[in-house]
């Protein structure tokens, strides 16, 4: 019998806009393909319908009071017991405090999956208040049955630093759909060539991102002013840098100015897709936030390669991405651009494939095999 598992995702993740939405909605989606699913969450956006894999139960309220909402003691308990849940799993560590009465009223089996170690997260962003933050996750960790995480770099952390038992860590790393490398790459390219008018013949680069989000705003500002004078003046090939993403302030002027140096904004788009199937190389020069870089696994996964500062190549396995993984020291530009430059150069002559492990490892279908399988132990 599939287990019943009850999971409580705090905020409004359909449809899904950001990475950190689209991870839930998908280990959602995919958990209730294997197990018999029931969610507790805000109401989403009107008029969205929600995967036919789960139940989705809108009781939470939309105010940001609900983190400290008394009532939902009694509502969470009577679903216990109504239900007979084998596992409850909390999304994030923000709902510690109800974790630990939940968990002493009914006894239930408790995941806390968590997709960032959040205090540091909070602290690369300046928020004085992360030592309490430290101190509330830490708790909240060691009050689990099991907890997963979204990274090795982050099990690790937990493991060495907050002493939990690594036989009570879990991996549920960002997850994709494909099994191999998409076949229609070539038409994309093409097709963003002619939607944005590009110049084909150049190495076409993409940068996506909120552009309201500061650490993703001050990575523009870097490829602006640093990335992109530097190609310019290497290769007599040329270059052309695609923006997508929400957010870019009207005093930029849609990146006019840019222009002379090949950069284009597409504004924000329905589908990312396209683009990072169509790009040659997708870039992340990201300084600051938390936790894994989302985007950096999609565009692996459709088969592009990326170049990241250390900092933002936080959390994926080299290993794993094998040649479609490009790292460089934190805020060396010249390296930076030296590196991309000598990766265009060799796509010229052979394309690189992801390698299959990498497509093993994080599949959904996989990733939920191995999680129901740890909840066994």
């Amino acid at each position: 019998m599939n287990k019943k598992i009850l999971v409580v995702a705090p905020y409004n993740f359909l449809p899904y806009r950001s990475g950190g939405q689209k991870y839930i909605a998908q280990f959602l989606d995919a958990l209730g393909q294997q197990a018999r699913v029931t969610v507790v969450s805000t109401a989403q956006d009107t008029g969205y319908v929600a995967s036919a894999h789960y139940r989705l139960l809108p009781v939470l309220p939309y105010s940001f009071f609900r983190y400290a909402d008394l009532t939902l003691t009694a509502t969470l308990i009577d679903l216990i017991e109504r239900n007979h849940y084998d596992w409850i799993i909390w999304e994030h560590p923000y709902y510690g405090w109800l974790a630990r009465i939940i968990k002493e009223k009914t006894g239930i089996n408790t995941l806390i999956h968590t997709h960032n170690i959040e205090y540091q997260r909070f602290r690369s962003l300046g928020k004085i208040w992360w030592p309490l933050l430290e101190k509330y996750e830490r708790k909240t960790f060691q009050l689990a049955d099991k907890i997963a995480f979204i990274s090795a770099a982050d099990r690790q952390f937990a493991v060495n630093s907050w002493t939990i038992n690594d036989r009570n860590c879990l991996d549920i790393p960002y997850g994709i759909t494909l099994h191999s490398t998409p076949t229609d790459k070539a038409n994309c390219r093409t097709s963003l060539v002619d939607k944005h008018g590009l110049p084909g013949e150049k190495t076409l680069l993409l940068f996506n991102g909120s552009l309201d989000y500061a650490p993703n705003y001050r990575a523009l500002q870097h490829l602006l002013k640093e990335v992109m004078p530097r190609l310019q003046k290497k290769s007599k090939r040329g270059y052309t840098l695609l923006i997508c993403g929400k957010g870019l302030p009207k005093r930029d002027k849609e990146l006019v100015a840019y222009r002379s140096l090949g950069v284009y904004h597409a504004g924000f788009v329905d589908d990312i897709e396209p683009y990072f199937k169509g790009a040659d190389i997708f870039l992340n020069p990201v300084l600051e936030g938390g936790g894994v870089k989302t985007k950096m696994i999609e565009s692996i996964a459709f088969g592009t390669p990326v170049v990241a500062m250390q900092k933002a190549a936080t959390g994926l396995s080299p290993a794993l991405a094998g040649p479609m993984l490009t790292i460089t020291p934190d805020l060396d530009w010249d390296q930076f651009a030296s590196a991309l430059d000598t990766l265009a150069d060799s796509l010229l002559d052979q394309p690189l494939q992801t390698p299959a492990a990498f497509y093993e490892y994080h599949n959904w279908t996989s990733i939920i095999e191995r999680l129901l399988a740890g909840l066994l132990d």
